[in-house]
């Protein structure tokens, strides 16, 4: 019995793909050696393109505001999509409660030691739970690589899609502290959805649990 293999690399199937020769042992020829026919030539492509772009920008196709794609921040944003890394943040349930049990691998697994949690007990119906009276996220180290996102087993942090404000002259203004961390679960639904989809094989499945 024999299987055969389709890979892909987006919608394009890599047979398809052809792949490129890399001169390892450049050897620049008489031409290239001279520069000022190359500074030449990039200074005509350079200018091909903003004759392009400038004629796009002053004559838009029918229906559109320009023909070159370029987003005119801040009066215009980029929708965002889903499986963008943001700053982290900690999901709050629906009784206003973090759903983070203080277990500690977010800290333990972070590369930059931007977290620090100091975890406690709490009245919780008629059980305990673990929760962390103090969760503190130093952004000014913070690489947003998602591997705390990917290690929680509670879908309690998770990488938003912020991205403005996180710039400060002031180191003391980057480190937040859990209240500013919390985010409600219902604006977190997508990235939730997708964390699941993504780590939900590897991670534990303790969802039912909280």
């Amino acid at each position: 019995m024999s299987y055969e293999l389709n890979y892909t690399v987006g919608s394009i199937p890599l047979d398809k793909l052809k792949p490129k020769k890399v001169r390892k042992n450049i050897e620049l020829t008489l031409w290239e050696r001279l520069y000022i026919p190359e500074i030449a030539r990039g200074m005509i492509v350079t200018t091909r393109h903003f004759i392009v772009n400038m004629v796009g920008f002053i004559f838009p196709p029918e229906g559109k505001k320009r023909k070159i794609f370029t987003v005119y921040y801040p009066e215009e944003k980029l929708t965002i999509h889903v499986a963008y890394r943001g700053r982290p943040v900690l999901v709050q349930r629906e009784d206003g409660k973090e759903k983070c049990i203080a277990c500690g691998l977010c800290e333990r697994i972070c590369p930059a030691f931007a977290i620090s949690i100091i975890g406690g007990e709490r009245q919780r119906g008629n059980d305990m739970e673990r929760y962390p009276v103090s969760y503190t996220l130093d952004m000014s180290r913070c690489v947003y690589c998602g591997l705390c996102e990917e290690v929680c087993p509670y879908e309690a942090i998770v990488m938003s899609n912020e991205y403005e404000g996180l710039a400060e002259y002031d180191r003391e203004n980057m480190i937040y502290p859990k209240e500013k961390l919390l985010v409600p679960v219902a604006k977190l639904q997508k990235r939730i959805e997708y964390v699941r989809k993504i780590y939900g094989k590897s991670n534990y499945d303790l969802r039912n649990m909280i």
